[in-house]
């Protein structure tokens, strides 16, 4: 190993033996829960050992570590034993989650060469993120939120779990990553590693991103600078996250009065919730995106309406259904369910006690309710 390769971090290759699979793992088990089957019944439909369908499940023998083609031959194996296809679908999700997770507890606190880390080999959609964040929010993604525990002894662990000090090594690694100089040739690299950041709970790491947001705030991001203003989204996003709403309400008042950072605003959210298909390397699609009109909005309100009073979005939240709706005009028109949706969730939005642009733009969307009611 060169010395440029060992501060690298092994130029991105996780080292053998370090992989982790607990996210994949616990997937697994929930799905294995929604067909009923114990580990043994799994196990003998499979044609495998026992130890093989433990092993798999702790993350000892990783997902991970299957064969593209083996990979496969699960998911249909187990849509064939009755699990939903759309649950078996995000074991891809799962399997690449903890492909992160290894590769930056694998690096710790060295920096990985930005042509191989997969943090920015493309532009991250919730789905995916949702997996890397899931041990450390508790959160479950949303496809598998409905499903029942897999049958098994003892207690029941309610999330996929890494020991302490893989999560410390973990965002050591994004911390590593954010101020690496070579991040700089890779700023979906570095947006996404800061985004990963607002989940660290560390003194450090608020702070970093703190300075980053006085940073940015000094410099005014061009109106050309879509990619720039995402930026500046993912690193007041994180703060908001951390009890610090006051870089997200200037980053609106701002950055989003900007009608070509508003429509990319809007462009971002499409493709992060899946309304834009294709699948981006990085955030210059926006350039594009922005002024693509073949995506409906219908996807992006739902899931803005039904986050409109969340205590760390809410402001970009309602700022965006503001937008959107201005920017298609006949969404709330021609859609009564998601009309009468929005009327219910923005006077739900207005007894919560808004104040500032944010209720000016609450009461916009009622008026935009009432004349599409017309």
């Amino acid at each position: 190993m060169t010395p440029s390769d060992s501060q690298t971090g092994m130029r991105g290759w996780v080292t053998p033996g370090s992989e982790i699979g607990v996210v994949s793992g616990f997937v697994l088990k929930m799905i294995r829960g929604s067909v009923t089957l114990t580990q043994a019944d799994l196990a003998e439909r499979l044609c495998v050992d026992i130890s093989t369908v433990q092993g798999w499940e702790t993350g000892k023998r990783p997902l991970t570590a299957l064969r593209a083609a083996d990979l496969l031959r699960l998911k249909t194996r187990l849509i064939t034993l009755g699990a939903a296809p759309s649950v078996v679908v995000t074991l891809q999700d799962a399997v690449e989650a903890d492909g992160i997770l290894s590769m930056a507890i694998s690096a710790g606190d060295r920096p990985v060469g930005a042509d191989m880390n997969p943090l920015g080999a493309a532009v991250h959609r919730r789905s995916l993120v949702n997996m890397i964040t899931w041990p450390f929010t508790g959160i479950s993604p949303l496809p598998l939120r409905e499903l029942s525990q897999a049958p098994g002894r003892g207690p029941v662990a309610k999330r996929p779990t890494l020991a302490h000090t893989d999560q410390t090594r973990f965002f050591d690694h994004l911390l590593a990553t954010v101020g690496n100089r070579d991040a700089v040739c890779s700023p979906v690299l570095r947006r996404q590693a800061m985004y990963l950041l607002g989940f660290d709970h560390r003194p450090t790491s608020t702070q970093w991103l703190a300075a980053e947001h006085e940073r940015a705030f000094k410099v005014a991001t061009p109106t050309t600078d879509l990619p720039g203003g995402i930026a500046a989204r993912s690193a007041t996003l994180a703060l908001a996250r951390r009890g610090d709403s006051e870089p997200l309400r200037h980053f609106i008042k701002t950055t989003l009065s900007s009608e070509q950072h508003a429509a990319a605003n809007l462009a971002y959210w499409a493709y992060w919730l899946g309304e834009i298909n294709e699948l981006y390397a990085d955030d210059t699609y926006l350039i594009a995106a922005a002024d693509d009109h073949t995506w409906s909005g219908s996807r992006v309100a739902t899931h803005l309406l039904a986050h409109l009073d969340n205590p760390v979005h809410s402001p970009i939240n309602i700022n965006s259904m503001w937008t959107l709706v201005l920017a298609k005009p006949d969404l709330l028109k021609r859609h009564h369910n998601l009309r009468a949706q929005t009327q219910k969730r923005v006077e739900q939005a207005l007894d919560a006690g808004f104040t500032g642009q944010t209720r000016d733009e609450l009461i916009n969307l009622r008026c935009a309710v009432q004349l599409a009611d017309r």
